[in-house]
């Protein structure tokens, strides 16, 4: 029986690496006859992401040959592309430190060129970074900010990373309703793209939610579902994650003889990948099982190897360093929502001025055209007045600004500035003033005494009684 189980596994693994080689084979063979540097980027960046779901190690050199070359030729976009499938590599070689450098560079990039689309994926990618080191408190925020920015875009296909990355994390934290939720929306978004290795991952995180639920059948069918469709998209990552909690399944129903297999392709997988989290999670699940079945000296190997890769990508500089970032990051964040915030609150201020700028000639306006109705004259002067305060006090609003920048904000500089130009202005104001209200009432004046020497004119010709 366990030498069948290893023939079937063998088949499966070798399977799974043929098709692997395949695509990227495909992808060199394309590349070796481009000589078009633009195309030739584009391949580069297509290789390094089949390279990352393999063999990351490859993947960082061939992203660093595209993002060498998108630089050489300012291509942006690619430039870009590159910089995520590296960090991607690093990711799942267990690199945390180099991979969040790669996707906070990626995320200021970004931000400088207003691509939200780039932002968010940057952004959601920090949050998974601090998921896998188990920082929930610190991956939620940028899980959070990265869907805000995807749902005001409208950005449907990085939607359903998003509800899969919130899924997930609600998950490891057991809370199965909210995680179920964002499960079911990345399961529509994916069966509406139609992507093979969406749905796999999203039957994944389903099945999850289904055997807390103690639906252990239908789990075990979602995850099956998942690991077929996951073969064919030769996303080896994701498969381990899935193969490892089918394990645990056939484990929970003492069908040891599955659950070891499954363990042990994802130890072969991991191992041949160099993907350091899959593998000490398959470690752990192997000594477990082991120690369990009493072979104490296969646990102890498995628990030594578990350690000596915990070591390796959590030593205590790692570790320190990692922190350091995270603690600069923060400061970065921080700093900029204090700059959008400034950036909102100085739009305010130029959207009042604006305002006010419109709203002054119109006052005038509203001044002229009722000094030429039945209006009564003090109501006029009044306005006029009100009309030429607000003229002199805009103008001194515009030039605080100018006076502030000049003085560097120095108070007696400052005092002495606008007093200067209250000077000029209150003179100018008076003068203006009385020309103003003379214009205006002068029309008034004329037809209040027309009126008046028409009465009396009325008067005089009326006879005596």
């Amino acid at each position: 029986m366990k030498k069948l189980l290893l023939v079937l596994l063998f088949i499966c693994f070798y399977t799974v690496q043929h098709a692997q080689i395949n695509e990227a084979d495909r992808i060199s063979a394309l590349l070796e006859k481009e000589k078009i540097d633009s195309n030739r980027i584009h391949l580069l960046n297509d290789l390094a992401r089949a390279y990352s779901l393999f063999n990351p190690a490859k993947g960082i050199i061939t992203a660093q040959e595209a993002y060498n070359l998108a630089l050489k030729t300012k291509s942006q976009s690619e430039e870009l592309r590159a910089l995520k499938f590296m960090a991607n590599s690093y990711n799942n070689i267990g690199n945390y430190n180099q991979a969040l450098d790669m996707f906070i560079k990626l995320e200021i990039l970004s931000e400088k060129a207003n691509l939200p689309s780039s932002i968010a994926s940057a952004l959601m990618n920090i949050g998974i970074i601090y998921t896998q080191q188990q920082d929930y408190s610190k991956a939620l925020p940028y899980y959070l900010k990265s869907d805000s920015i995807i749902k005001a875009n409208n950005l449907t296909t990085l939607k359903y990373n998003s509800y899969q990355n919130l899924g997930d994390l609600y998950d490891r934290l057991n809370k199965n309703d909210s995680a179920l939720i964002y499960y079911t929306q990345a399961f529509e978004i994916a069966t509406t793209l139609d992507n093979p290795e969406y749905i796999g991952g999203s039957y994944i995180g389903l099945g999850n939610c289904l055997i807390k639920l103690k639906d252990y059948q239908k789990g075990k069918e979602f995850y099956k579902i998942a690991l077929n469709k996951l073969r064919l998209e030769k996303d080896d990552d994701l498969y381990c994650e899935g193969a490892l909690n089918l394990a645990n399944v056939y484990l929970i129903e003492n069908q040891k003889d599955s659950a070891l297999r499954l363990a042990w392709e994802v130890y072969q997988i991991a191992q041949k990948d160099s993907f350091p989290s899959r593998l000490k999670d398959a470690c752990i699940f192997l000594s477990n099982f082991h120690k369990v079945s009493g072979r104490y000296d296969s646990s102890l190997y498995y628990k030594e190897k578990e350690i000596v890769i915990q070591e390796q990508t959590n030593s205590q500089e790692k570790v320190k360093a990692f922190q350091f970032k995270t603690f600069n990051e923060e400061i970065r964040q921080a700093e900029l929502a204090e700059s959008k915030r400034k950036e909102a609150e100085e739009r305010s201020k130029q959207l009042q001025l604006i305002l006010i700028g419109i709203f002054i000639p119109i006052c005038f306006l509203l001044t002229i055209f009722l000094s030429k109705r039945k209006i009564h004259v003090k109501a006029i002067k009044t306005l006029g007045i009100v009309s030429l305060l607000l003229l002199f006090e805009y103008l001194t609003l515009l030039l605080h600004p100018f006076v502030v920048s000049i003085t560097n904000h120095t108070p007696i500089l400052e005092l002495l500035i606008f007093v200067s130009i209250a000077a000029l202005l209150i003179p100018t104001h008076h003068r203006v003033e009385h020309w103003l209200i003379e214009k205006l009432t002068v029309h008034r004046n004329h037809e209040e005494s027309a009126i008046h020497i028409k009465q009396s004119k009325i008067k005089v010709k009326k006879p005596l009684p």
